[in-house]
């Protein structure tokens, strides 16, 4: 990953700052989560279902507030993330609300955690921070026990493009979108510049990679609308989202994969 080492590097700077950010936004709510709120979603909690007794991995978690949620829900919850504010604030959110998590501070890409889990879960701006898509699925494969789920709910490639024509090209491309911008997608921050890469990656080439590390593909859904209202967008009805240069159009907004485990996983990549 040498060859990506800079872009990511400047995803770890913009990510530790953001975070300093998110915690105190109105978007996240952190005084209403710690009151009791779910940060989850209806998308991905009817992918889940019933997570109690279950092991959830849950990649790429931010702060820790969906990993929290799940383990509030009863399941036994690992998140990971590679900025180091936000695992230390998510280990101090954990604590304020008597809630066991464990967090991880590790680059994705990088992770063996030498232990498998019934479930592996990332959510809604994940993919589009890793350049090697394959390695990410690999990742997630390798830490499924057999019969066990992926579920994966993502914003859809198309949405950038929908949004702003020229930002990138909808197919892969090893030179990330990069955008120096104030602030970042929540109230608050806009004294703070913030650097971020970007990488779009196609539906064709998740299918690929899924197939590739063993995952079969139990289910795919798109959505014409976000539960969550990023900057341009509108809300259409209660709880849905839309671009609103767009709204009189049922355009693609997120989409949401289950994939099940049925090989033996990938090995660790050497180095």
């Amino acid at each position: 990953m040498s060859e990506f080492g800079a872009f990511l590097e400047k995803n770890k700077v913009a990510w530790n700052q953001r975070t300093e950010i998110h915690v105190d936004s109105d978007f996240y709510d952190v005084a209403g989560f710690k009151a009791g709120r779910s940060s989850l979603k209806g998308v991905e909690l009817s992918l889940l279902g019933d997570v109690s007794s279950k092991s959830v991995l849950h990649l790429q978690c931010h702060f820790g507030q969906d990993t929290l949620s799940l383990a509030r829900m009863g399941a036994d919850t690992t998140g990971v993330d590679f900025s180091e504010n936000a695992i230390e604030y998510a280990r101090v959110l954990s604590r304020e609300i008597g809630v066991d998590a464990r967090f991880v501070l590790s680059d994705v890409l990088a992770l063996n955690l030498g232990e498998t889990f019934d479930v592996v879960f990332a959510s809604y701006g994940v993919i589009g921070w890793i350049p090697d898509l394959q390695k990410w699925v690999d990742t997630a494969a390798l830490h499924l026990a057999a019969g066990g789920e992926l579920v994966l709910v993502e914003f859809h490639p198309l949405l950038w493009l929908l949004d702003d024509p020229t930002r990138a090209d909808y197919f892969f491309s090893t030179q990330p979108d990069i955008e120096t911008e104030n602030g970042t997608y929540t109230d608050g921050g806009a004294d703070t510049a913030i650097t971020t890469c970007w990488w779009n990656h196609p539906l064709s080439a998740l299918f690929r990679c899924l197939k590739k590390a063993g995952l079969e593909l139990l289910s795919f859904e798109e959505f014409d609308h976000s539960p969550w209202g990023l900057a341009g967008m509108v809300e259409r009805e209660k709880g849905q989202f839309v671009l609103a240069s767009r709204a009189d159009q049922r355009l693609p907004h997120c989409y949401a994969i289950k994939a099940r485990k049925t090989a033996a996983p990938p090995s660790p990549a050497s180095g």
